[in-house]
């Protein structure tokens, strides 16, 4: 007799792992408008990040990601959140967010995208921004250095957007 088994991969998360930064000047963050068709945020602006590469750990990413797309060196990066994402087919998504503040050099912009100083002002109320980067850059803002970072779920939401579920 052969025994029904439950198919427990379906219900496992498995992520893709990628990385955010907010970097901050003074009062201005630095914003990527994309400019390629298969990244995230196609033709939005966004913090710099990308994908981890194979070996990478969060840190390194982040690093590697603000050297490839901005060219700047920054101070003090710091993980601020853990995002999971569940894009309802897996894949899903786990995203390593982090602020830093601006050290110096001259912003170079990439392949990636067109790189932008923006007021959190300017940031809420321009509609070419990615619909949950007001939320992360005020939980960046509002974490205290050497605290632990917070774990935020997304959904989709009943109209098919990604929603924050906690924070």
């Amino acid at each position: 007799m052969e025994i029904n088994k439950i198919d427990t991969q379906k219900y496992r998360y498995q992520f893709v792992p990628r990385t955010l930064v907010f970097i901050k000047n003074n009062d201005k963050y630095l914003l990527i408008h994309k400019r390629r068709r298969n990244s995230f945020g196609f033709n939005k602006f966004n913090g710099v990040g990308g994908h981890m590469e194979k070996g990478e750990e969060p840190f390194e990413s982040a690093c590697r990601e603000i050297a490839e797309e901005t060219g700047l060196k920054i101070n003090s990066l710091e993980l601020t959140a853990i995002l999971f994402i569940d894009t309802i087919s897996a894949p899903g998504i786990q995203v390593f967010v982090f602020k830093a503040e601006f050290l110096n050099g001259e912003i170079a912009h990439s392949d990636e995208g067109i790189l932008n100083w923006m007021t959190y002002a300017e940031i809420k109320d321009n509609k070419d921004v990615v619909s949950d980067v007001p939320e992360l850059i005020q939980i960046c803002e509002t974490h205290n250095r050497g605290s632990k970072p917070q774990i935020i779920k997304y959904l989709y939401n009943d109209f098919g957007e990604l929603r924050i579920v906690n924070c």
